[in-house]
């Protein structure tokens, strides 16, 4: 568990690189550079108006705590360990970078990289590329210099052109694979690919040539703004038409060619079924009904002390039946659960018509298994999820008709660190209905315990203590009350507010699922639990646990297919 909710954070930090912070006009998507960028990419990643480096990084934690004793030893036992100066140079990078994140202030002045940072991802084929807006191109080639320095591992001066850049080779067994550093007009590129590729490929990565397709000449990213109304100053898309057509392909597009270049006769074995004009056609119209995922984001930087970010990520479809399918799952979410001004330590919230689970999932099945593809693999595949229907499981929430969502927040909890058992707690738990009485009264049948519980009347609150005796026994006092849509369960005072807001809430649908944490307030938490317990607490735990930011995750569904909204507050530190 543990585990997992770090990964959740340092995700959450990393999607934070596509978040803009600075200030200034709005921009528009004519950064220089996408007349490079072939038009037939899979992946794009723009950061178009510029971030503020030093605050994103210092809004994120990031300072001595992340190059501690511990990661210095770990470099250190790392570069014992090998003897290959190609590892030694890579490892070299890595402790420079990790030594630049130390000091957010001065992160910029270490690696040459400008404060106020634009930034490209894409690909070209295969090999993903990154460019990235430098003040100091010194600073930038000496990281470099002292990683090659240490390490005994050096560059190839290559020039394609006009355009002079270093090559890295790095081989293991029969694999090899090139990175190239090159800086020109003020930015720095760095690219990952194989000689193998075509020559061609090589001048577009270092910007000698431009594609004669690019996305500064098409209407890819105005089409796509326009569409599904992206904000402009940073964006991004992974396009499943363009990942599909080396399934179908050998040449359809520029990664196609870069697989056929790598992998050559095992790729025609390990996708000969998929290389027909039947399979072509259904891939095709797959993709063209799911085209991809799109992001975007912005932010507000009113308050100089809080940082305030907002993104979307968006997989459409052009199916409309299955929006409506969709939608018609779509529940209820407390107003609490979905807002950054309320976050608690941890909420989670489900919206779910659970009347329209069978029929919608119904319908969505029929979507995916109906259609009659001439491809042999896709009719494979269809065959066999076919024979494992899971409406069948499906039909036993019938007996949960009327329910439209759960809900669990915990504002505070402490332990006695002396018993570790539960010394005071402020949470609530919801769970939101058409009729809420009728509901728990069917709930009885199924929970016996409750069979002799007695709803109180609106507006008056029940003691559990008083029904369950074993409730006494936590050492708190949790509370039951009652409204026409809502069964509140609640202690604290915090929940106790949050569950009359609630109580006066109307059942409408607005959502299927929020998340949402105070990663500081939470951690901590699970740190004083641990040392409770007598566990180790681990290093990266407590970095977490002075962690000041806040998170709410929504996943909904809009006109166009899942939407998922990311609001997050980090505090900015003082300069």
């Amino acid at each position: 568990m543990r585990k997992t909710l770090i990964a959740v954070a340092v995700i959450a930090a990393g999607a934070l690189a596509y978040y803009k912070f600075g200030s200034g006009t709005a921009a528009s998507s004519t950064l220089a550079g996408f007349e490079y960028i072939p038009a037939d990419t899979a992946l794009l990643s723009a950061q178009v108006k510029p971030i503020d480096l030093g605050s994103y990084l210092s809004s994120l934690g990031m300072g001595p705590q992340y190059y501690d004793e511990n990661m210095q030893q770990l470099f250190a036992d790392m570069e014992a360990e090998t003897t290959e100066a190609q590892f030694k140079f890579g490892l070299a990078l890595g402790q420079a970078y990790m030594k630049a994140l130390a000091d957010p202030a001065a992160f910029s002045l270490n690696t040459g990289i400008k404060a106020q940072m634009r930034s490209l991802s894409y690909l070209v084929g295969l090999s993903p590329v990154m460019r990235v807006e430098l003040a100091d191109e010194a600073a930038f080639w000496r990281i470099f210099d002292d990683a090659e320095k240490s390490s005994g591992f050096s560059h190839v001066a290559q020039q394609i052109n006009s355009v002079q850049y270093r090559q890295y080779r790095f081989a293991h067994e029969e694999l090899s694979l090139d990175l190239l550093v090159s800086v020109q007009n003020g930015w720095a590129t760095l690219a990952v690919t194989s000689e193998k590729f075509a020559k061609q490929h090589l001048a577009i990565m270092m910007q000698a040539e431009k594609p004669e397709h690019n996305l500064a000449n098409t209407s890819v990213i105005p089409e796509m703004q326009k569409k599904y109304q992206l904000d402009q100053g940073a964006f991004g898309y992974l396009s499943f038409a363009q990942l599909s057509k080396f399934l179908t392909s050998k040449d359809g597009n520029s990664l196609a060619k870069d697989v056929e270049a790598a992998f050559g006769a095992q790729t025609n074995v390990a996708l000969a079924d998929w290389r027909n004009p039947a399979c072509d056609a259904d891939v095709a119209a797959i993709s063209a009904s799911w085209p991809g995922i799109f992001i975007d984001n912005k932010f507000d930087q009113t308050n100089p002390a809080m940082l305030k970010a907002v993104g979307r990520i968006l997989i459409p479809t052009q199916n409309q039946e299955t929006v409506k399918s969709l939608s018609a799952l779509r529940g209820f979410l407390p107003g609490h659960a979905v807002s950054t001004d309320h976050v608690g330590m941890f909420s989670m919230a489900i919206g779910l018509d659970v009347a329209q689970l069978a029929p919608s999932l119904g319908k969505l099945w029929s979507g995916f298994t109906e259609p009659a593809y001439s491809c042999q693999p896709l009719a494979e595949m269809q065959s066999e999820m076919k024979q494992s229907n899971p409406l069948a499981a499906v039909a036993m929430a019938g007996m949960a008709s009327g329910l439209q969502g759960l809900s669990v927040t915990i504002n505070d909890a402490e332990l006695d660190m002396m018993s570790s058992n539960l010394k005071s707690a402020d949470a609530l738990m919801t769970i939101s209905a058409e009729n809420a009485r009728t509901f728990f009264e069917g709930l009885k049948a199924f929970y016996p315990p409750l069979a002799n519980v007695a709803l109180p009347a609106a507006g008056e609150e029940l003691d559990l203590a008083s029904v369950a005796p074993e409730v006494a026994m936590l050492g708190i006092q949790p509370k039951l009350a009652l409204s026409d849509s809502h069964l509140l369960l609640y202690v604290g005072p915090k929940a106790t507010s949050q569950s009359a807001a609630v109580a006066k809430e109307g059942l409408s649908k607005n959502g299927l699922l929020s998340l949402s944490m105070d990663y500081g307030r939470f951690f901590k938490a699970l740190e004083d639990s641990m040392k409770a317990t007598g566990a180790e607490v681990p290093a990266d735990l407590q970095q977490f646990a002075g962690s000041k930011m806040k998170m709410v995750v929504k996943m909904d569904v809009n006109q166009q297919g899942f939407i998922l909204h990311t609001d997050m507050e980090m505090a900015q530190a003082t300069k």
